[in-house]
């Protein structure tokens, strides 16, 4: 009797458990950029995110899908219920003018253990800077 009563209590303990799970939402999944350029070349943007779920939620790390993005986020645990931000900065220096497309990848304990947001722009060209001619008389 005791062994069916301590698998019913531990059966039961562990449906309980899983039932409570973190779960990451974000306000938008996609932040546009824009065109950019010239002296122009870092942008900042960030992502709200809202806990839905019914476990604290924990960040364990974000990786993004280039060496121009960084990051930050909070280390902290997020409530149910409670929202926070993730900060991305763009850096378009020494790079070629082109389209992007770059993904942010958040890992964490939610429900979906990886989630990705994008950040997208068009770095433009920098304008060519006209030299005067000087001419040498000889």
């Amino acid at each position: 009797m005791r062994k069916i009563l301590f698998m019913a209590f531990a059966l039961a303990f562990t449906f309980q458990a899983q039932a409570q799970k973190a779960d990451i939402q974000f306000e938008k999944t996609t932040i546009d950029l824009g065109k950019f350029g010239g002296d122009d070349l870092i942008k900042k943007c960030h992502f709200i995110f809202t806990n839905t779920g019914d476990a604290k939620l924990y960040i364990h790390q974000i990786l993004t899908s280039c060496g121009c993005t960084t990051n930050s986020f909070p280390t902290r645990g997020i409530e149910p219920g409670e929202s926070d931000t993730i900060f991305v900065t763009y850096n378009g220096t020494n790079k070629a003018p082109k389209k992007f497309r770059t993904s942010i990848t958040i890992h964490s304990n939610a429900k979906n253990e990886m989630t990705r947001v994008y950040i997208k722009g068009e770095q433009l060209a920098r304008p060519v800077k006209e030299t005067e001619i000087i001419e040498v008389e000889e």
